[in-house]
């Protein structure tokens, strides 16, 4: 039986967008990477974009696909951060690598908490 998903698991759509957007605008120089490194934010909107985006991912495919979805999400953001490297607009930083690892890691697995415990 399928389970009607919430609303707000439609979010993660607009979250990928972003994510995509961000991308682009970066390697085609029109991102302010500069503001974001220099106020400190980069680390951390690397850390809440893709945490968000695991989130929302892990909630709209559900339990059964939670797992393909988060090494899914692993291996393209790891995969987009390697890819810097053949960008002169893009830097390829193991921090940010880092911190797209444990925001999809820690708010993956917030979800797959969350999503259990409304189940039960």
């Amino acid at each position: 039986m399928n389970q009607q998903r919430p609303a707000w698991v439609w979010l993660f759509f607009p979250q990928l967008a972003l994510v995509i957007v961000a991308s682009v605008l970066a390697t085609t120089g029109h991102f302010p990477v500069a503001w974001f490194q220099r106020s400190g934010l980069d680390k951390v909107g690397h850390l809440v974009v893709y945490g968000l985006l695991s989130f929302l991912g892990v909630a709209f495919f559900g339990r059964a696909r939670r797992w393909p979805f988060v090494i899914c999400l692993l291996v393209a953001a790891t995969l987009e951060e390697v890819s810097q490297r053949a960008f002169s607009t893009r830097t390829f930083d193991l921090a940010d690598l880092a911190m797209n690892v444990i925001g999809i890691s820690v708010f993956g697995a917030a979800a797959i908490v969350s999503l259990a415990a409304t189940r039960s």
